[in-house]
């Protein structure tokens, strides 16, 4: 197959909140990607996403079988443009991986989706959104509160501050969140335990991955116990260095399975297709809530993602080809290739 992969950069002028990308390359994510699919026999047609891309894509759609959509981090490195790609291939009518536009649009608002899962007896943890300095707490939610961007990702505006225990603390992080990031500030109460994500590979019949935990045994006293953006992304970081992930985690099967299905009802929820992470924080007594659910999670070769299908006995390549022949099925391509992966 002729695969175009459509990608950016974190370098480029202008991109984003650059002061938020410290420690990131994503072109490590289309070489990884690139090197897999052809050693699936595969070639590949990279596709820098800029503003001559649709034009590009536009010549280039009748040598092209399907695009794999390497652009997580959003159009130019704005989170809320990420559903803009897709959504021009919709356009374009060019079959590609991932979720479509308003999966993409949907889960990015963190409240958005948190309601809808409030709707669906799914747990998650109690909320408000403060869109000004005028809103007032409201007196069900109770300290300490965790305050972060209502529309990033990838950890993005979380921090140590990021935990207040007081209004004052409150209202100074929320300040901080509409003055830097330009958007509301989500508020919700801190869950003190465990953090656990559960990937998701596949679209009608979806299959939940080896469930992954953070682990914050490590963590110095002062340091509360949340992956920040610095535990992702900054190696020199105490955050970094002190919060491993553990893959397979050493969690009891009843609760390991009430996180599985809840990860794969919240997945088809939210309308994922080919692969996706939900991310749990569980309580002291094991109860588990639904903090994120994260359609077209990052796949590089170290990240999350590719360690628990490691866990489930894949290659990268296998994961890669996963996510391939599950946008293919949805599409309707036939399949070209005759490699097939036990139990996904």
């Amino acid at each position: 197959m002729n695969i175009g992969l459509l990608y950016t950069s974190l370098r480029q002028e202008g991109a984003g909140l650059a002061v938020d990308f410290e420690g990131r390359d994503q072109e490590d994510n289309v070489i990884a990607v690139e090197e897999a699919l052809r050693s699936l026999e595969h070639d590949t047609n990279r596709i820098y996403v800029n503003l001559d891309m649709f034009e590009k894509l536009r010549k280039l759609k009748d040598e092209i079988d399907i695009v794999f959509n390497l652009c997580d981090d959003g159009f130019f490195n704005i989170s809320s443009f990420e559903p803009h790609v897709p959504a021009m291939l919709d356009i374009l009518k060019i079959p590609y991986t991932g979720s479509g536009y308003k999966t993409l649009a949907i889960c990015l608002n963190k409240a958005r989706t948190k309601e809808i899962l409030s709707f669906h007896k799914i747990p998650t943890p109690r909320f408000q959104v403060f869109n000004s300095l005028r809103v007032q707490l409201d007196k069900k939610l109770r300290f300490p509160l965790i305050v972060k961007p209502v529309s990033e990702d990838a950890s993005i505006g979380i921090k140590k501050e990021s935990i207040v225990n007081s209004e004052e603390e409150l209202m100074r992080r929320v300040f901080l969140t509409l003055d830097v990031y330009k958007q509301p500030a989500l508020v919700e109460e801190f869950i003190d335990g465990r953090e656990a994500n559960v990937g998701v590979i596949g679209g009608r019949n979806p299959v939940a991955l080896p469930i992954s935990e953070i682990l914050f045994d490590k963590l110095s006293d002062d340091l509360p116990n949340i992956c920040t953006y610095s535990a992702k992304w900054l190696e020199e970081s105490d955050y970094y260095k002190n919060t491993p992930p553990q893959c397979p985690a050493e969690i009891d099967e009843k609760l390991a399975d009430k996180l599985r299905k809840i990860a794969l009802k919240a997945y088809t929820l939210m309308g994922c297709e080919d692969y996706g992470r939900i991310d749990f924080r569980i309580d002291k007594d094991g109860n588990p809530y639904v903090l994120e659910v994260n359609p077209n999670p990052d796949i590089s070769a170290d990240a999350g993602l590719a360690r628990m299908a490691q866990a489930a006995g894949m290659s990268y390549a296998d994961l890669i080809d996963s996510i391939l022949r599950s946008a293919m099925e949805k599409n309707g391509i036939k399949s070209k290739i005759n490699i097939k992966v036990e139990g996904v």
